[in-house]
């Protein structure tokens, strides 16, 4: 019976995953109705196993062998997880220097290690038995996080093997910061993809799509980053004629929102086709802010250097939980009541047994 309920299960949950793909890649509940259906998977391919393992003993010892394995390598993992962070987090920091946003790997590294500490020693708190419950939920919210950031990376994943197809008729490409006047290496990226998937549609026979470049100047910035973007084209070979400037945004939601205007005032809401160009790490976030502002395009991303993935990830996932921390916060608050309730019920349990 469980046999038959759990791949039912897997069936229904993957099955709905292609439902919301086919709707729209860009919401966190693909990645998520994705990551479930294969965990769901694994557990229904598990329990095969072990109905097969009862008639057959080279099965069994497979299946051990497999089991002591996954027990084993998790902590591995755990740990060369946290090293790997933390070796990431010099390279970072020699490359880019010492900002606040490229401290993320270094503090999540530490953190693992010493979250793996107090799990591991907290047997021996002898004495200190109150801290159980403390550190039951501190887990259970870490395990809730993690899987959420697994969710998270697996739709961004899907999201950036979206490949839009041409023509277009606009390239918007997002904003990010500028050294003076000039763009940074990260925002050529951006500039770049956009100039490549101009290329390739010319060069199928149809007409060049006008680029929107979109971005506001900064209290530190000399020029808006449009202004910047807008010079790099010119330097590029864009025809002047071909860009369109939107120079009021000071985040990405703005970009897409100023940008989509721009667009309908020169072509009519709805009668348009657009995509947006941003970096591979930002490509998911980019698409929930598109979605959010109405503009029914998606996007295409340049690639970054592997050591600066790590820290732009996390940063990514810590915007993608404040974007949704409603939900999130309902979620952890109902897992502290859970286990609030249970430590209630223990500790009347006991006064009934003493009493």
């Amino acid at each position: 019976m469980i046999f038959l309920f759990s791949y039912g299960l897997t069936a229904l949950v993957l099955l709905g995953f292609l439902i919301a793909y086919r709707r729209d890649k860009r919401r966190i509940r693909v990645g998520m109705l994705l990551t479930f259906g294969l965990l769901l998977l694994a557990f229904s391919l598990m329990i095969s196993l072990l109905r097969v393992a009862d008639d057959n003993s080279t099965v069994r010892y497979v299946t051990a062998l497999g089991a002591i394995s996954v027990v084993v390598l998790i902590p591995l993992l755990v740990i060369g997880t946290g090293a790997g962070l933390i070796y990431n987090a010099r390279i970072l920091l020699r490359k880019e220097g010492l900002k606040p946003k490229n401290l993320l790997t270094l503090g999540l590294g530490l953190l693992i290690f010493v979250y793996l500490g107090v799990l591991v020693f907290s047997p021996l708190w002898t004495g200190y038995e109150q801290l159980a419950f403390p550190i039951a939920i501190v887990a259970t919210i870490t395990a809730y996080l993690g899987f959420v950031f697994l969710c998270y990376l697996v739709s961004s994943i899907l999201y950036n093997l979206v490949r839009p197809r041409v023509p277009r008729d606009y390239i918007v490409v997002l904003g990010a910061g500028i050294n003076g006047t000039k763009v940074t290496p990260l925002l050529a990226g951006r500039l770049n993809r956009g100039i490549s998937f101009s290329k390739k549609q010319v060069g199928l026979g149809h007409a060049a799509p006008t680029f929107v470049v979109s971005g506001g100047k900064g209290s530190d910035e000399q020029i808006s980053e449009a202004a910047a973007m807008r010079n790099y084209l010119l330097e590029q070979g864009i025809p002047d004629e071909q860009i369109k400037m939107e120079d009021k945004s000071i985040n990405t939601l703005q970009n897409m929102r100023f940008s989509k205007k721009i667009m309908d005032e020169a072509s009519g809401e709805g009668t348009y086709t657009c995509v947006f160009a941003t970096n591979n790490f930002h490509l998911f976030r980019a698409g929930v802010y598109a979605r959010q502002a109405g503009l029914n395009g998606d996007g295409i991303g340049s690639k970054t250097a592997f050591y600066y993935l790590p820290n732009a990830f996390i940063r990514e996932y810590i915007a993608i939980l404040t974007l949704y921390r409603k939900w999130h916060l309902f979620f952890i608050t109902m897992i502290i009541l859970m286990y609030a309730a249970a430590a209630g019920l223990f500790w009347w349990v006991e006064r009934a047994v003493e009493g």
